[in-house]
């Protein structure tokens, strides 16, 4: 066993054998072991096992990085995607907390001669040095050996700090030598003289020994404050419909992989040392910026990470990677105060840091941050061109079924959904769901997800009854890979409970909503944002099943709990807030309702802007509790406003243009318009039928609501067969008990005079 510290070298054989070996010699010179692949051999099979054991046992990772890809190991990685040996002894140092140095062999430094790779290849190997570029805190470019050499001598201070332990080690095995000899010439005489001495010396080397480890602790930590913001924001864009209590605890497990420390303890540890750096003089004005975000302290996040891009951008040269990633510290503290506009705003300054042609995945990475801001803003339809775009580009750079690729995939397939394009949605979801399967197993955490929102949009499509079976068929798989009471789980049974609700099966989703909830305030908390968020889904069960003034007190107990946790004006409060409106207008108590939907109109416009989708279902809630007050012009007028905004925001044919437009035949019909409502029904039938189908809820509530219209207009046997054909497609998709197949039937008796 070397008594000199290990120094893994890492780089591809075929290209750089010489200057691995002029590096190798170098640490030498510096008094380092150099170790790297070769020296134990290239046996056939999987070499991952034992790249990890040698990386374990060395203090860091030099790593060469050139223009070949190198050797890559029989199957995907499950934790890095597909990746080479090379890239994965780098990769996997990092995630265990080894200190890794990045030394970039620019296209001019002379390699050895080797075999020209494939076009493949050679796009995995460029996607990799750009990621690199973007992340890496410490990185050299090399054009020549010269330069090489003199870069690995520049480290000796760096490396030095790995070294201290080991010298004094091998201090303290010379003392034990001497000791020993001592002890066999005066074995006698010396005896407690020499028993002392190791004493000491053993006491000696446990204080350096605690005091190197929390040295290591303290890198770790500043390792973990530097990368929670970028950790947290990959987490939201891979599943953009998240709640903020399960992205936290997602954020901290992906986040305890990367550093080889447990979640829990590093949830517990972290913050407290983010407040300590955020008040240290020695830390960089990125590091305080960083520390201010992970302890949620957003307005001071982006103040500094704006001042830390003013100073990279004023370097000489300029540090234009360094100016990207704290412009987009910056964004990600804006979205996180819920302002999507100053969040757009920091990214078109680091839009213009980048170029297509020059860097198509740096390219790619800004727009991906752009798009996802406008998805969070509701912009759906601006986000999804942008994401296609991405999309295109990554494809072409990294491959198609790279993680980024089907990231990318799925944050457009939301995009659809959210737009209503459901059947382009769902082919999104089925085409990613089947690589994820393929390459992750059925069994991935990124595969489940998959599935989940695939569960999600069948429900959105009203197709019940299948996405009650995958949300099942998930669930089963959630259990036995992360247990019952994992928040993903109980997440997931959150869900099951609402496409129950859906069906018309209150009691069992009531059920359910209990069951979930009693476990989520016992894992996680009463006041935990997904324990608030099973709460008021519980609240919403009640309130269809006629319960209104339970789902009230519920309601109220929730807004009280959210304002205090969340604030009065985060979405989820807002979503609350409103939900206690629609209760009390489901009671009759429509001027209450009407000063809750004023209220959170109010909040809603300056929080998320007038032309967010959620602030205009709020419009489109005041105008109904208008025309149930019997204020139909007033109501007409609102009605109108907002099918004009929803018709600009989401198309004429998304669900809430289409709701808002049924709203506004009703209020024609009470005013006795019923040659105009009835007009405004057909298309709005004729467009439900198009976009979800002829037995959605929705379209058969339309055939509904235009046989009383038809009935009004005395043209009865028209009337008849529109009902007639709600109640029977009530029966087919919600069966004979539901409460609109029951209300169907009684139209068409009354109809019949029956």
């Amino acid at each position: 066993m070397p008594t000199r510290p290990v120094i893994f070298i890492s780089a591809v054989s075929g290209e750089l054998r010489s200057a691995r070996q002029l590096v190798a010699n170098t640490l030498t010179f510096l008094g380092y072991e150099p170790e790297w692949q070769d020296i134990f051999g290239m046996e056939e099979g999987d070499l991952r096992a034992m790249l990890r054991r040698r990386i374990d046992a060395s203090k860091g990772v030099l790593q060469m990085v050139g223009e070949c890809y190198g050797a890559e190991p029989p199957s995907i990685d499950q934790q890095f995607g597909r990746v080479s040996y090379t890239q994965y002894e780098a990769l996997y140092a990092a995630s265990k907390g080894k200190r890794v140095w990045y030394l970039f062999l620019e296209t001019d430094f002379r390699g050895d001669p080797h075999e020209q790779e494939d076009g493949e290849k050679r796009k995995l190997q460029a996607a990799y040095r750009e990621r690199l570029k973007a992340d890496a805190h410490l990185y050299h470019p090399l054009s020549n050996k010269e330069g090489l050499e003199a870069s690995v001598l520049k480290l000796r201070d760096d490396l030095t700090r790995l070294r201290r332990g080991a010298r004094r080690w091998a201090a303290f095995v010379a003392v034990l030598l001497v000791l020993i000899v001592g002890l066999s010439i005066w074995l006698l005489q010396g005896q407690r003289h020499a028993t002392e001495e190791q004493r000491h010396a053993s006491e000696e080397q446990r204080q350096v020994n605690e005091q190197l480890q929390a040295k290591v602790d303290k890198l770790l930590l500043l390792q973990g404050v530097d990368t929670y913001a970028e950790v947290q924001n990959k987490v939201r864009q891979e599943q953009p419909k998240e709640k903020p209590g399960e992205i936290e605890e997602r954020t901290y497990e992906e986040l305890g992989k990367r550093l080889g420390l447990d979640a829990k303890t590093l949830k517990e540890r972290l913050p407290l040392f983010a407040q300590e750096l955020k008040k240290s003089p020695n830390a960089t004005t990125y590091e305080r910026a960083n520390a201010a975000y992970l302890a949620k302290d957003y307005n001071e996040a982006e103040r500094l990470a704006l001042a830390a891009a003013d100073e990279a951008k004023g370097a000489v040269p300029p540090k234009l990677a360094e100016a990207l990633k704290a412009f987009e510290l910056a964004a990600w503290s804006a979205e996180n105060r819920i302002q999507y506009a100053d969040a757009l705003d920091r990214l078109r300054e680091a839009e213009k840091l980048t170029d297509r042609a020059r860097d198509p995945l740096d390219w790619a990475h800004v727009q991906f941050e752009i798009a996802y801001a406008l998805y969070v803003g509701g912009n759906y339809r601006e986000a999804e061109p942008i994401l296609r775009e991405v999309l295109k580009e990554r494809e072409r750079s990294l491959g198609p079924e790279h993680p980024d690729s089907l990231r990318t995939r799925n944050n457009l397939a939301a995009a659809l959904n959210d737009q209503g394009k459901y059947r382009e949605a769902e082919t999104e979801y089925r085409a990613v769901l089947a690589v994820e399967e393929r390459i992750l197993g059925p069994e991935h955490a990124d595969t489940l997800a998959t599935r989940n929102n695939l569960a999600n949009l069948l429900e959105d499509q009203g197709k019940y009854a299948e996405a009650e079976t995958e949300y099942r068929a998930v669930l089963a798989l959630e259990e036995k890979v992360l247990g019952p009471e994992h928040p993903d789980t109980l997440a997931l049974r959150d869900n099951l409970a609402n496409v129950l609700d859906e069906q018309g099966e209150h009691a069992e989703a009531q059920t359910e909503y209990r069951a979930v909830l009693a476990a989520e305030e016992r894992v996680l908390g009463p006041e935990h944002p997904d324990t608030l968020k099973t709460r008021n889904n519980l609240a919403g069960a009640l309130d269809e099943q006629g319960k209104h003034a339970e789902a009230e007190t519920e309601f109220r107990a929730v807004l009280a709990l959210r304002e205090k946790v969340l604030g009065p004006e985060h979405p989820d409060t807002l979503r609350t807030h409103n939900n206690l409106g629609n209760t009390l207008d489901e009671q009759g108590k429509h001027g209450e309702a009407e000063t809750v939907y004023r209220a959170v109109l109010t909040l809603r416009e300056k929080v998320l802007g007038p032309e967010h989708p959620d602030t205009l279902r709020t419009r489109n809630d005041l105008a109904t509790t208008l025309d149930e007050q019997g204020r139909h012009a007033e109501a007409e007028t609102e009605f109108r406003a907002v099918l004009a905004l929803r018709e600009k925001i989401l198309g004429p044919e998304h669900p809430d243009t289409l709701a808002t437009r049924g709203n506004f035949a009703v209020v024609l019909v009470h005013q006795g318009k019923y040659a105009e409502a009835e007009t405004e029904y057909r298309t709005v039938l004729a467009l439900r039928e198009k976009v979800l189908g002829p037995e959605h809820a929705d379209t058969l509530l339309t055939c509904f609501n235009l046989a009383l219209c038809l009935g009004a207009e005395k043209k009865t046997q028209q009337a008849i067969a529109f009902a007639q054909r709600a109640a029977d497609g009530a029966v087919r998709s919600f069966g004979p008990e539901h409460p609109y197949t029951k209300r169907f039937e009684q139209l068409c008796r009354a109809l019949r005079g029956k």
